[in-house]
């Protein structure tokens, strides 16, 4: 699979591309069946719950797949995909994909003519509905009768089997929380449909506090009509980002080396790029900074840095050749990728895909005494204050006031007439005093303007970033004043800070 990730199929015959790509697609539906039996094989306790599955991955993934099988036969395979459907499924994805590939399968087998359709489109209260129809002659009443027993098919058939499909597909329709029905189409042909009602493919928390719960899934973004400069050097990483791309819609190219990702990135043509920094040839800094140095729209392509090296003094190095975002390595999860990608360009283009705005609560949001949102975490500054004792705690909020003001005012300043050595110096102090006090949000709009002037950015360029700094840093200071305020006023009653 790893080698077949660095085929350039746009310079093969499309003949030869089709076939390349269903081995490609079936050798990941069978790492994807060990996977699954390996979990089975696992303790209870070890099996992960199911993660957000894009569906139109899993339907793209079926359409290549069959393609190329439904010429070979003659025939053609079509989706008809329905508009509101729900965009992330939280279901077992193995199962589903064995399940419509089972239908298929037996759609092209039997009816040996014609078009096969793959209709996918909601019913009412929220079902779910996937329906393969194909142009064959359809069941006859003695199969009709048996469908879904084992080694049910009657006999007099043509073709081989032994009607073992729609029993293995009905086991797993059932596991996935639905069911098949089956019947012959009123204008001909076999008509089997998968139904799943919503609680077998949404997210069900048990309790409402499960909805701000870590546990809780976050949703995936939908990268369809973007592009991507993948450059990474290790083939299990290679097969790893690009299958995960794969799954959120975007298309993408592979760069096993620092010398060819500046090649193509030079070239220009993507929405955005994920540079591994230890690369051979260049490292990914390299790759970075000499990017920053081109001329042109793709000098200012977003970059995503990814690598294991998360530590403060490489962080700052990965910023100041340009970076606009790091991600750290082992990638844990499909989710954490995709919110990577979808922050990465909000905060360069100011767009992302519609799932992710607005940008979920993370860890550095919280909520006040009085129970109001704040934009940094109290639980964070309750530490603080514990440590600093009442006399001490009150000169640091004092002090905590002062420095976000006075940064405020002189970021303000510095983006007025463009002074990029003042911008870098006060967001390097902003980075600091934001992540003191866990406001998050803050501190990575912080690290982003602090990376953009050290790679000499036109202030007016970044004017988003900062006002949005602006911005937090007001509610910020103001959230402070009323913290100091209530702690510290003449004549309120001491406040011991909580342990």
């Amino acid at each position: 699979m790893s080698g077949l990730r660095l085929v350039d199929f746009s310079q093969l015959d499309p003949a030869t591309a089709a076939q390349l790509e269903r081995v490609a697609t079936a050798g990941e539906t069978l790492a994807r069946l060990l996977d699954t039996a390996l979990k089975q094989l696992s303790p209870a306790s070890a099996l992960p719950g199911n993660e957000p599955v894009p569906l139109l991955a899993v339907l793209r993934n079926l359409e290549r797949r069959w393609s190329g099988h439904a010429r070979e036969r003659s025939m053609s395979l079509r989706l008809d995909i329905a508009a509101d459907l729900p965009t992330v499924l939280h279901l077992d994805a193995g199962a589903l994909d064995r399940l419509l590939a089972n239908l298929l399968s037996n759609a092209f087998k039997y009816a040996d003519w014609g078009e096969v359709v793959l209709t996918v489109d909601m019913r009412s209260g929220e079902e779910l509905r996937f329906r393969v129809r194909d142009q064959g002659p359809g069941f006859s009443d003695s199969a009709l009768a048996r469908l879904f027993e084992r080694g049910g098919r009657p006999g007099g058939q043509t073709q081989p089997g032994s009607g073992l499909g729609l029993h293995i597909a009905k086991e797993v329709a059932t596991r996935l929380g639905g069911q098949l029905q089956v019947s012959n189409a009123r204008e001909g042909g076999a008509e089997v449909s998968l139904l799943l009602p919503r609680p077998a493919w949404a997210w069900q928390p048990s309790s409402e506090a499960d909805l701000a719960s870590p546990s809780a899934p976050p949703p995936l973004p939908d990268l369809s009509g973007l592009r991507a400069l993948v450059a990474e050097d290790n083939p299990t990483n290679q097969l790893l980002f690009t299958q995960m791309l794969d799954h959120l819609g975007a298309s993408w190219k592979l760069a096993p080396d620092g010398a060819e990702a500046l090649r193509l990135l030079s070239g220009g043509g993507f929405d955005f790029a994920l540079v591994d920094i230890d690369m051979p040839e260049l490292t990914g800094t390299e790759v970075i900074a000499r990017t920053r140095a081109l001329k042109g729209e793709t000098r200012l392509i977003p970059i995503l840095a990814v690598t294991a090296f998360v530590l403060q003094e490489h962080r700052e190095g990965i910023y100041a050749a340009g970076a606009d975002g790091i991600l750290a390595k082992p990638v844990g999860s499909l989710a954490a990728f995709g919110q990577a990608i979808a922050t990465l360009m909000l905060r360069t283009r100011g767009t992302a895909p519609e799932q992710m705005e607005p940008e979920p609560e993370r860890p550095g949001h919280g909520h006040g005494a009085d129970g109001e949102a704040v934009d940094y975490c109290p639980e964070r500054l309750e530490k603080l204050l514990a440590i600093s004792g009442n006399d001490g705690g009150h000169e640091f909020l004092t002090r905590l006031h002062a420095d976000l003001c006075r940064c405020r005012i002189s970021l303000a300043s510095a983006s007025v007439v463009g002074n990029a050595d003042e911008i870098r110096a006060q967001t390097h102090v902003i980075i600091s005093l934001s992540g003191a006090v866990g406001a998050l949000p803050l501190q990575d709009l912080a690290n982003l303007a602090n990376a953009a002037a050290h790679r000499s950015e036109a202030p007016e360029s970044q004017a988003r970033t900062l006002a949005e700094i602006d911005k937090r840093l007001g509610s910020l200071i103001a959230a402070i004043a009323a913290e100091k305020a209530n702690r510290f006023s003449e004549g309120a009653a001491p406040q011991e800070p909580a342990e």
